[in-house]
């Protein structure tokens, strides 16, 4: 089994701590350990090598945080340009379409490591029967920034669209629904095969461009061509809802995307009067505040802030409101583009 690393995700949620060329996975959050190294290290020991997808400007960053011991049993596809999931899987696939394929974003964190392998196990007792697998995540609370899979057991009934906070009520009152956790689990044949029945171009136009690319010491790079010429599409879209042989497992091992400051606040530790700090901070009279800084902070007479201080920007912004992070993301990028590399 290859574990398949996905690192295209840039991260703007959490701008300014993620940037284009250092995005959230490469950002020691935990413990000086970033998503990516974490994300290698739980599953070291579950997989017999890893198949990374990257592009050329981070290709160094993964280099510099995989423990020497694996780098042999690393293989890195880096990609022109990004055309999405369904085409970065494809690649992986064509290296060798008798693996086992544990398909994983570099960027979320989980902290049960044995209900991670157990699942991990269940999924592929599905995969070996020639299923693609899901992993859906027991929800927790009503959530609006994920999408859902509804389920009949392991057998997946439907995919739906990230919904309001009504539907999404009424997903979590019905206990059959899941979230999407963008984790996957299947033999490299069996994808390919689901893939050439309904989107033949993405598996065609994939393997020529493995077959083209420059390959050196493991790294396979791609011709910009080659990349540009494969249709854009995500595995959800292209494959996983249409296939019949899709199978999920229900998944509770304390599992986060991180995709906002919020989430991060909710993963870190807090202090006495529920702060949470990944900086030194003196805080007065403060409360629920989340702080990430390399320098002191001090606060007073100030609750549920997000305080995020770069070298070159500072962030601040009410706590529970961080999806405007988004806004403010697309603000800097038409008057100050340079801060987002």
């Amino acid at each position: 089994m290859k574990a398949v690393i996905l690192c295209g995700g840039s991260g703007t949620r959490l701008w300014p701590i993620s940037r284009t060329s250092h995005p959230k996975q490469f950002v020691p959050l935990f413990g000086n350990k970033s998503l990516f190294q974490l994300t290698v290290e739980r599953n070291k020991n579950l997989v017999d090598g890893f198949v990374i997808v990257v592009n050329e400007k981070q290709l160094s960053l993964c280099q510099e945080q995989i423990p020497k011991d694996l780098i042999s049993k690393t293989q890195f596809i880096i990609e022109p340009c990004g055309r999405n999931t369904a085409p970065a899987i494809a690649l992986a696939a064509h290296l060798n379409p008798d693996d086992d394929l544990f398909v994983l974003p570099s960027d979320h964190l989980i902290k049960d490591q044995t209900a991670y392998n157990n699942t991990t196990g269940t999924a592929l007792g599905f995969s070996n029967s020639g299923n693609l697998v899901t992993f859906g995540i027991t929800p927790q609370y009503p959530e609006v920034g994920y999408g859902y899979i509804e389920a009949d057991k392991n057998t997946v009934l439907s995919f739906k669209e990230k919904p309001n906070l009504e539907t999404a009520k009424e997903y979590l009152k019905s206990g059959n629904y899941y979230w999407n956790s963008g984790m996957f689990l299947f033999k490299a044949k069996t994808y390919l095969a689901e893939l050439e029945s309904h989107h033949p171009d993405i598996s065609e136009k994939s393997k020529k461009a493995l077959t083209n690319a420059n390959v050196e010491n493991n790294i396979f790079r791609i011709n910009l061509d080659d990349m540009q010429s494969i249709p854009a599409d995500s595995i959800d879209y292209a494959v996983m809802e249409k296939s019949s042989r899709v199978k999920t497992v229900p998944s509770d091992f304390g599992w986060s995307d991180l995709g906002s400051f919020d989430s991060l606040f909710g993963e870190f530790t807090k202090d006495k009067n529920e702060n949470a700090s990944q900086s030194e901070a003196i805080q007065v009279n403060s409360h629920r505040n989340l702080i990430i800084s390399d320098k002191l902070v001090t606060t007073f007479d100030v609750d549920d802030l997000i305080i995020v201080d770069t070298k070159d920007a500072l962030l601040v912004g009410r706590r529970g409101e961080s999806q405007n992070v988004k806004k403010v993301f697309e603000e800097v990028k038409k008057l100050k583009k340079e801060l987002l590399d």
